[in-house]
């Protein structure tokens, strides 16, 4: 596996040199792997086939993307103790590393060791409180329900969760049967 770097400097602006397309980034990687970590521990891998850092006034923020149909973005969450609690992929991200804040976009999803999966076009991460949310649609399958909302705060797990505007779909196993009285 080949990887890849490349610095550019700045221009007279403060903010880094645009374009019309926007800001041009500071550095651009390939095949990149950026671990986060609390307490000599993991607390996030995230993976990608290009990285792009920008630097706009007092902070710092990075895009990675994949660059072909069949490579996503992961994420790797772990919980406290080291261990995975979920994975993140998505057709882009966008991290701000002082804040801690991650941003999932298109075609996102988060599966967990439990088999929960959610989907949804935009997520947001938190690292301070391991919390996801979004206010877009979103769907999670377990497997015994199906439900979805607009609107989520979730633990990343996915073991707690509050839908906003929220239908589900609940298997219930009839074990009386139907008699036809109604009497």
């Amino acid at each position: 596996m080949g990887a890849g770097c490349e610095h550019r400097s700045r221009s007279g602006s403060p903010d880094g040199p645009t374009t019309e397309e926007g800001p041009t980034p500071k550095h651009v990687s390939w095949d990149v792997q950026f671990t986060m970590s609390e307490a000599g521990r993991s607390r996030a891998v995230l993976k990608a086939s290009r990285m792009e850092q920008y630097r706009t006034g007092d902070s710092t923020y990075s895009v990675w993307r994949s660059m072909n149909d069949t490579a996503r973005v992961r994420v790797y969450l772990f919980d406290e103790q080291g261990d995975s609690s979920a994975t993140v992929t998505a057709d882009s991200l966008v991290f701000q590393d002082r804040k801690g804040i991650l941003d999932a976009y298109r075609n996102v999803v988060v599966v967990t060791k439990s088999k929960k999966r959610l989907t949804t076009e935009h997520l947001t991460w938190e690292q301070d409180d391991r919390k996801i949310r979004t206010k877009r649609f979103v769907r999670i399958r377990t497997p015994t329900e199906v439900v979805q909302g607009n609107g989520l705060v979730a633990d990343e797990d996915l073991e707690t969760y509050q839908l906003g505007r929220f239908s589900a779909e609940v298997e219930v196993n009839d074990e009386k049967g139907s008699s036809g009285d109604e009497n």
